[in-house]
């Protein structure tokens, strides 16, 4: 049995608000296996990036991790101290964020960001230092990375920009990487090329991915695996080929039936699910899916349905898909 790369149990971030806690993450439970790619999705208000800045301590206030572990090659990140968890950031773990502007200094040239994370993580300097910022300049695939290395973020593209932030993520060979909605903010014509970036340098590395998305197009061409969350709990786990084939949560069916694909006559159809997300503090007692869920009955409305395993699947249901019926 494969031991994971990265194994979060029980991950719960919550809310205060004058004194009243306000649950975000309700004991979110999954594992990233070495050189895996596993795919986190859902609407938006699902928890999504909630979940990649909990990892990695980056949580704004109000938010705050107030429980479970996160596991990275068997040392308990949920344990180290803000100075620890510095090192573990940009090093260990790279991440991608979703606005290239958000990761980037606007003062600082593209060469000294490059360099300075290489020195911080790697431990060389000088010339050496140098010559490996260029190096993944050019493995980003941006012409003339002398000239690029002198450049400023305000005078990339939003494409170059997510290059350099991709470069960024790799640059100190990370075990793991987060990748949080990483071409929502580009251009549809640019989303293509950024995302066969991530899956070359991905075989390159062979570095485990955590790929948060709500694009089930991106899971398909990427993913190895996904985690579907819903409402700050998991609905389910399992391979991308299951999840599209047999999906065992109507939540996860929900999803699939409500992303455009061309039919046979060639007209684009597409299902709705019914209702919405509920608002932080508005999650429904029992199955927090069970007002938007043709399946629900009492036992859904009455309490929360554990993570049950089956075979290479998990799911969060009293009442799952049967495959002939999914």
């Amino acid at each position: 049995m494969t031991t994971p790369l990265l194994d979060v149990r029980d991950l719960t971030v919550t809310i205060n608000r004058d004194g009243h806690l306000i649950t975000a993450l309700d004991k979110v439970s999954f594992s990233v296996n070495p050189g895996e790619v596993l795919g986190i999705v859902g609407e938006s208000g699902a928890g999504k990036s909630i979940t990649g800045a909990a990892i990695i301590d980056l949580l704004v206030p109000p938010l705050k991790r107030t429980g479970g572990t996160i596991t990275l090659a068997g040392e308990r990140l949920d344990r180290l101290s803000p100075k620890a968890m510095r090192s573990v950031r940009g090093g260990r773990i790279g991440f991608i964020f979703q606005d290239p502007m958000t990761s980037l200094n606007p003062v600082i040239s593209i060469g000294r960001q490059l360099c300075d994370t290489i020195e911080a993580h790697l431990k060389i300097g000088g010339e050496k230092t140098k010559r490996k910022a260029l190096e993944w300049i050019e493995r980003v695939g941006l012409p003339n990375p002398e000239v690029q290395f002198r450049r400023y973020p305000h005078q990339l593209s939003g494409g170059m920009r997510q290059r350099i932030v991709i470069a960024l993520a790799l640059c100190a060979n990370p075990a793991l990487v987060i990748a949080d909605e990483p071409t929502t903010a580009l251009d549809v014509s640019v989303q293509a090329h950024i995302l066969q970036l991530m899956r070359d340098l991905h075989r390159e590395s062979r570095a485990s991915m955590m790929l948060i998305t709500h694009d089930l197009g991106v899971i398909a061409k990427m993913a190895d695996r996904v985690a579907v969350l819903y409402a700050g709990r998991v609905a389910e786990i399992s391979t991308v080929g299951e999840l599209f084939n047999a999906p065992k949560h109507p939540y996860t069916r929900g999803l699939i039936r409500a992303t455009p694909m061309p039919s046979a006559d060639g007209e684009v159809r597409l299902d709705q699910i019914p209702g919405a997300m509920p608002g932080l503090g508005a999650v429904p007692p029992g199955c927090a899916f069970n007002p938007r869920c043709f399946k629900a009955e009492g036992d859904c409305r009455a309490a929360i349905p554990p993570l049950t395993t089956e075979e290479s699947a998990a799911f969060s249901c009293f009442h799952p898909l049967e495959r002939e019926t999914a």
